[in-house]
């Protein structure tokens, strides 16, 4: 093997070496925001974890929050995360156990959340609606 093959082969590893890292890296980043946004929603921080949630046009999606004073978060669970091939979207089942003041009942949210890395804002944000607590 002359030099200039094999130096594209140590090349292709290197780069291959690099997208593993970038990968590996967002999955982090995004471990990191999920329990993030989880601490939120248990403290009761709905204006906080409302800044999760952005469409990739910009726009938030309406949310009462004066609704939400009637709930007490008591779990938040991301069920098999599943993250794309370049790391930048992933799609997350989740529950959500919830305590509803008003009522004494204990009660279970299950949904699948839509999760994108914004690259402008360096964090990932949500792409469904804030869960909706009844």
């Amino acid at each position: 093997m002359n030099l200039r093959n094999i130096l594209l082969l140590l090349s292709l590893i290197a780069m291959t070496g690099c997208a593993g890292v970038n990968f590996k890296n967002q999955v982090d980043k995004l471990d990191t925001a999920l329990t993030q946004y989880g601490v939120a929603l248990r403290w009761g921080h709905y204006n906080q974890a409302i800044t999760y949630h952005m469409n990739r046009d910009g726009e938030q999606p309406l949310t009462d929050i004066n609704n939400l004073e009637h709930f007490n978060i008591t779990a938040f669970r991301p069920i098999d995360p599943v993250v794309n091939e370049d790391g930048m979207k992933a799609t997350i089942q989740i529950e959500i156990d919830y305590y509803d003041k008003e009522y004494g009942v204990l009660r279970k949210i299950r949904e699948t959340q839509y999760w994108w890395y914004n690259e402008e804002f360096k964090r990932w944000l949500i792409e469904s609606d804030f869960p909706a607590f009844k």
